[in-house]
């Protein structure tokens, strides 16, 4: 196995337990019988735990930015994908298809590094400015995109939450005619 492909696997080893049971549980011994390594491979790759934890949460933020990027990458008037609902459902996608990245982020794991909490923030800012920004795009008499970005990104986020904790009940189905309804009463453009 080569060096970066090792290295993938101790972050899929490590990220597996700090889903299942949060960064405590993922101890050096415990990642390396895991992955059938000796420990000293992880120092040797990573330095030391923090310095893994640091780059688990690195390689996540990286995955879970590119799924974003693809999704506001779409043209804002291409049918059912154009409106912010349209947006919605295709980061609802992305969470289904790497729901441990995402719950990372939405369901920071119990003793997760500082690192874990800044990456997030950075990345609330940069949603909420482009939210704040596709407001002003669509309604560039609106009053207040900022704090219409931030309600927004706080119902996204809680739909999503809600997506991942219990898919059966949050189906993509009823949260896609919520998020549809909701925008289309207070005036939002669905697409």
């Amino acid at each position: 196995m080569t060096a970066e492909a090792r290295r993938g696997q101790i972050l899929d080893v490590a990220h597996a337990i700090v889903d299942a049971e949060g960064f405590h549980a993922a101890t050096p011994n415990r990642i390396a019988r895991e992955a059938g390594i000796n420990r000293s491979l992880i120092y040797q790759q990573f330095g030391d735990p923090a310095g893994l934890f640091v780059a688990l949460i690195d390689r996540e933020i990286a995955r879970a930015g590119a799924q974003f990027a693809e999704v506001i990458a779409e043209a804002p008037d291409s049918g059912s994908r154009g409106g912010l609902a349209g947006r919605f459902d295709s980061v609802l996608q992305a969470a289904d298809a790497h729901p441990a990245t995402w719950r990372l982020f939405l369901f920071p794991p119990q003793g997760a590094p500082p690192e874990l909490h800044e990456r997030l923030a950075q990345a609330q800012d940069v949603v909420r400015a482009y939210l704040a920004g596709e407001l002003l795009r669509i309604y560039p008499d609106l009053p207040d995109s900022e704090y219409t970005a931030r309600v927004l990104l706080a119902t996204a986020r809680e739909l999503l939450q809600l997506r991942l904790a219990d898919p059966a009940a949050a189906t993509h189905e009823r949260l896609h005619a919520l998020v549809r309804t909701w925008t289309l009463r207070v005036g939002i453009p669905v697409g």
